[in-house]
């Protein structure tokens, strides 16, 4: 899941997702590209297959599909649908269009490193064009969409990918419980139910929990293949998480929930059109060099 950066924690994945969540959510975010949790070993269990149970395997087949096993670019993007929920009644808000730009380098200890960057553009429910506005249809008010992009963020990961985070992003203090990962044998494909849970704490605004959730799918053929570096995926993912502040909803309105589908790519001119466009018109260094726009300093994260 690896991520959007003005509604989840982005960079817990939305879902980058790169994490998350992402997936790098933000995001997120993260996811939301995010590793994630450890990968701890578990009982062999008949949902499993032939996926192997032994931690070091699993954390290959974790890093291998959400991220990489070799240095380089990691990609991932996400369309969905973001909704008021009030109790089982859902209640459309708008459309998002997130994108996740990560670089990833590997270490001789078995650590790595990555640097990524997330940025989500909200648009009215079918029109697939960035919003300045959007109604609030639980108020009716028109309200000002702000435009956050989260990162460049450092994030280090240790030979088991347990994830070392800043004590503060962009401003915001996090603090994150990971779920063990559940693998699933479907048919051709390994898959992996990723949960992360976050409360944001940010200078002068409410407190905000968040939950990034993912089932990030990969060909069998691919992740279990310790040769595949680079292995293809894609992933849906279901956030829950309290409003974002600034859609001004008032006390008992419920939670807001995502749903989206999205998919890794290994090169930025692999992402869709539409989301690089307003890449170009927003962030022109980062459409154009992303090594870069990887390297400046962090975004603020307020929202």
């Amino acid at each position: 899941m690896l991520p959007d950066p003005n509604d989840e924690f982005a960079l817990m994945s939305r879902r980058m997702l790169l994490g998350g969540s992402l997936a790098l959510g933000a995001a997120s975010a993260m996811p939301g590209l995010a590793l994630g949790m450890d990968a701890k070993a578990a009982p062999a269990l008949a949902r499993e297959g032939s996926i192997p149970t032994d931690a070091a395997t699993r954390a290959a087949i974790v890093r291998r599909v959400r991220l990489r096993t070799d240095s380089g670019m990691v990609c991932w993007y996400f369309r969905g649908r973001n909704y008021a929920q009030q109790g089982a009644k859902l209640i459309p808000l708008c459309e998002l269009n997130f994108g996740a730009i990560a670089m990833v380098t590997q270490n001789a200890d078995g650590s790595l490193d990555v640097m990524q960057y997330e940025l989500g553009f909200r648009t009215a429910i079918g029109s697939g064009t960035r919003s300045d506005q959007l109604r609030n249809p639980v108020t009716g008010e028109m309200i000002d969409v702000p435009f956050v992009p989260v990162g460049p963020t450092h994030i280090h990961y240790g030979p088991d990918n347990h994830r070392v985070l800043q004590p503060t992003i962009g401003g915001s203090k996090f603090t994150v419980k990971h779920m063990p990962e559940d693998f699933y044998h479907v048919g051709d494909l390994v898959c992996f139910q990723t949960h992360a849970e976050a409360d944001v704490e940010t200078p002068g605004q409410a407190s905000r929990h968040l939950n990034d959730m993912s089932m990030i799918c990969s060909p069998a053929a691919e992740a279990l293949n310790p040769a595949v570096h680079f292995a293809s995926a894609t992933a849906h993912g279901g956030d829950v998480s309290d409003y974002p502040r600034w859609w001004k909803m008032p006390a008992g309105s419920g939670t807001q929930t995502l749903r989206s589908v999205g998919k890794k790519v290994e090169k930025l001119s692999d992402m869709p059109q539409d989301w690089l466009a307003m890449l170009a018109a927003s962030d022109p260094l980062m459409a154009s060099d992303p090594v870069a726009g990887l390297a400046r300093k962090t975004a603020e994260y307020r929202n």
